[in-house]
């Protein structure tokens, strides 16, 4: 065996170790968007989803709004639909928010992504869950949440557009290490500060193994107001998902 002269040795050292810091921040990005993609193949929602909700908004001390909602989502080769229409109060019933998106042309129709649904701090976006393509991924310093290990992966946006449209410089996405389950994501604006928080609460497994929350808090950190959405009843069938319920809308509502 030939051994390397001590200079020739360190020489080798040094730039392994420029190598690795030159490549670490690309790994990390790698890595990052990994866990983000594992995350959602694990926990994807079923082709057909119809949900009966209650939605509780707090705003002042001792007020509050109950609503109650159907949701509807269905995805196959044509694209996927969502759709979330009041039931009550009787006043608001079938009140509704529809997002297509059209999988051979590529175009999304509905309610911007920034928008309000039913005047709570969830938005469209919230609504038609994360989007991996609009965003680049870091991965952060892992955190622990109610005892709990999680990787913590930032959700960068990856353009000017993305930002506008969503309306945050920055995500911080808590994903548990024992089963890339998401428990946590922060919004942040352009210079770092906590302008939101969504906590998925009450995890459980469905028919498939998939972890699904129960209950969806989201936080206005700015205003002090929360929104509480509660799933009562899930059922993953195309039987309660018609073609049918996305067209019977009024007017007034699409």
């Amino acid at each position: 065996m030939t051994l390397l002269p001590t200079r020739a040795l360190g020489s080798v050292c040094a730039a392994l170790a420029a190598l690795l810091i030159l490549f670490a921040p690309q790994a990390r990005a790698q890595g990052a968007r990994e866990l983000i993609e594992e995350s959602l193949r694990r926990h994807e929602l079923p082709a057909y989803v119809y949900q009966e909700q209650t939605l509780i908004l707090s705003g002042a001390p001792g007020q509050l709004n109950v609503l109650t909602l159907r949701y509807y989502a269905q995805r196959d080769t044509r694209g996927a639909k969502r759709l979330a229409v009041i039931n009550t109060p009787e006043e608001l019933r079938g009140m509704a928010v529809l997002v297509t998106n059209d999988a051979a042309s590529g175009v999304r129709k509905g309610p911007a992504p920034s928008s309000p649904v039913f005047g709570s701090n969830l938005t469209v976006a919230d609504f038609e869950g994360v989007r991996p393509g609009d965003f680049t991924y870091e991965l952060d310093e892992a955190q622990d949440l109610d005892r709990v290990s999680h990787h913590v992966v930032k959700a960068l946006p990856k353009d000017e557009a993305v930002e506008r449209a969503t309306g945050y410089g920055e995500r911080r996405i808590f994903l548990r290490k024992d089963n890339l389950f998401m428990s946590r994501m922060d919004f942040l604006d352009r210079q770092g500060r906590s302008l939101r928080r969504q906590t998925f609460r009450d995890p459980r497994p469905d028919e498939s193994g998939a972890w699904r929350a129960s209950m969806i808090q989201v936080e206005d950190l700015r205003a002090d107001r929360r929104t509480l959405l509660k799933v009562e009843r899930r059922v993953h069938s195309a039987d309660y998902v018609p073609d049918a319920v996305f067209g019977d809308l009024p007017v007034a509502t699409r």
